[in-house]
C-alpha cells in the first residue's frame, strides 16, 4: 500500500474530493479503509464500457483442437509397394535403413509416422506446429490420424491431447521425414513453452531424409518426400495445394473460422504420412529384393547403406550388380570405387588391382595413388610404381598440395631406385 500522503495528492489530482468529503463523514472506518473504497470508486468509475456482442456464426467451432481419422487398406497398392507389406518386415532390414543396430530388437508394427504443419520453416519461438499428423498399422489398415489446433491460445490443450494419445499407443519407434532437423526441435520448444516434455524424444528415432539421400542420391535431382512419392510410387499431387501456401492458409482459418479451407491442408498431411510409410517400405524391400530398383544408382546406394551397416558381404554384392548392370558411367565408376574400398579392406589386393586399373584409365588421381603405393609397397617394383606417379602429374589436373605431394612421392621412389642399382653393382 502506498503511503497517505500519496494518496491525498492523487485524490485532488482526480478532483475527487467530494466523494472524499462523504467517505470521511461515515462512521467505523478507519482512514486507510476509507481510502480503500474511494479508490475501488475511482476504478469503476473508469471502467470501459462493455463492447458490442458478436455473435459466431453457427458454422464456425471455437474449440481447442479437431481430430480427424483416415483409414487406408493394407490392399492398396502404391506403385510397387503394397501397404500391407509393412506387417511382414524383418527388423533387421529396418535397422540396416536405420543405421542403428538398436532398430533390430523393435516391432516394426508398432511403428508411429510422424508429419507436422507449421505456420513458417523458419523454425524458433514464433514458428507455431497447428497440425499434427500420425500414421499406424494395424492388422486391418493404416491409419492417419491428424490433430488440428483451432484456436493458437489453447495450444496447452491440444499438445495434452496429442500427449493422451501417444501414451496409450505403446509405439515402439518413430519415423519422420527431416524430423531430426525441424519437426522435432520446433515441437519440443512448444512443449517446454507449455512447461511439457515432448514424449516422442523417448523413442528411437528413423529420419528416414537420410537414408533417402543414400538411395536416391545418383537416381533423382531432388529426395523431397512428395517427389520421391511421386516418382517412385505413382501419388500423383497434381491436385494437391503448395507446402508454400499452407501457413496463409491457416491464418485465413483463424480469421474467418472457415475449416472448409483448411480441408485440403488435412489431406495434404495424410498424404504425405501415407507416402513416407511407402517410400520407407520401399527402401526396406529393396534390401531383399534387388530387381524392385529401377535403376543403377539405387543399388549403388543399397551397397552404402549395407557397408555403413557392416554388412561388407551384402555391400559387395550390391556394387557388383551396379557395377555390371551398365548404363551410366557415373554409377559405373562409383560401384567400382567402392568395390575396390571393400577389397582392399578384405586384403585381395591383386583383385582390387584390377579395379583400380579400370579407374586410372580415366585418370582417376585416388586410383593411380592406390596402384603406385601398392607397386612401391606389396610388389617392390619401384620401377612400375615411378611410372604411375609419373602419369598422374602429366594427366591428373592437381591442386599444389596435390602436386607437392606426387613430387615428394616420387623423389622417394628414385631414391629408393638409386639405392638399389647401387646394391647391384
Amino acid at each position: 500500500m502506498r503511503k497517505l500522503q500519496d494518496r491525498l495528492k492523487e485524490i485532488e489530482r482526480k478532483n475527487i474530493r467530494k466523494k472524499w468529503t462523504s467517505l470521511d463523514a461515515t462512521e467505523g472506518l478507519t482512514t486507510k479503509e476509507k481510502l480503500e473504497k474511494l479508490v475501488q470508486q475511482n476504478l469503476r468509475s473508469q471502467a470501459p464500457a462493455p463492447a458490442e456482442r458478436t455473435v459466431t456464426p453457427p458454422a464456425v467451432a471455437r474449440e481447442s483442437f479437431l481430430v480427424k481419422d483416415f483409414f487406408y487398406s493394407l490392399d492398396g497398392r502404391y506403385g510397387k509397394v503394397r501397404l500391407g507389406k509393412w506387417l511382414d518386415l524383418k527388423p533387421e532390414a529396418l535397422a540396416v535403413i536405420a543405421g542403428s543396430q538398436a532398430f533390430a530388437a523393435l516391432n516394426p508394427r508398432r511403428a508411429l509416422f510422424f508429419d507436422s504443419e507449421t505456420t513458417g520453416l523458419a523454425g524458433g519461438t514464433g514458428t507455431i506446429p497447428f497440425m499434427l499428423g500420425f500414421g499406424l498399422f494395424s492388422e486391418q489398415n493404416f491409419q492417419v490420424k491428424i490433430f488440428f489446433l483451432l484456436d493458437l491460445d489453447k495450444e496447452g490443450e491440444f499438445l495434452a491431447a496429442v500427449d493422451d494419445f501417444l501414451a496409450n499407443g505403446n509405439f515402439s519407434f518413430t519415423v519422420t521425414f527431416n524430423g531430426k532437423a525441424f519437426d522435432f526441435p520446433l515441437l519440443e520448444t512448444r512443449y517446454i513453452l507449455q512447461r511439457r516434455r515432448f514424449p516422442l524424444l523417448q523413442l528411437p528415432h528413423l529420419d528416414f531424409l537420410f537414408p533417402a539421400r543414400t538411395i536416391w542420391k545418383n537416381t533423382f535431382d531432388s529426395r523431397k518426400l512428395g517427389y520421391l512419392g511421386e516418382m517412385l510410387l505413382g501419388l500423383s499431387r497434381s491436385d494437391d495445394i503448395e507446402a508454400s501456401t499452407i501457413p496463409a492458409l491457416y491464418f485465413g482459418f483463424l480469421r474467418s473460422g472457415d475449416l472448409a479451407a483448411i480441408e485440403p491442408v488435412i489431406e495434404h498431411n495424410a498424404m504425405d504420412l501415407v507416402g513416407l510409410a511407402a517410400v520407407v517400405l520401399l527402401g526396406v524391400l529393396y534390401l531383399d529384393d534387388h530387381s524392385l530398383t529401377g535403376d543403377g544408382g539405387e543399388i549403388l546406394g543399397l551397397g552404402r547403406l549395407c557397408e555403413r551397416a557392416g554388412l561388407l558381404e551384402k555391400a559387395e554384392a550390391f556394387y557388383q550388380i551396379a557395377k555390371d548392370v551398365g548404363g551410366r558411367a557415373d554409377v559405373h565408376t562409383q560401384a567400382v570405387r567402392r568395390l575396390s574400398v571393400l577389397l582392399k579392406k578384405k586384403k585381395l589386393y591383386k583383385e582390387a588391382l584390377q579395379l583400380w586399373e579400370i579407374l586410372s584409365a580415366a585418370n582417376d588421381l585416388q586410383a593411380l595413388r592406390e596402384i603406385s603405393v601398392h607397386y612401391e609397397h606389396r610388389e617392390r617394383n619401384y620401377y612400375q610404381a615411378v611410372e604411375i606417379v609419373e602419369k598422374a602429374l602429366e594427366n591428373v589436373r592437381l591442386s599444389p598440395s596435390q602436386q607437392q605431394e606426387l613430387e615428394k612421392r616420387l623423389q622417394r621412389l628414385r631414391g629408393k631406385i638409386t639405392k638399389l642399382e647401387e646394391k647391384e653393382e
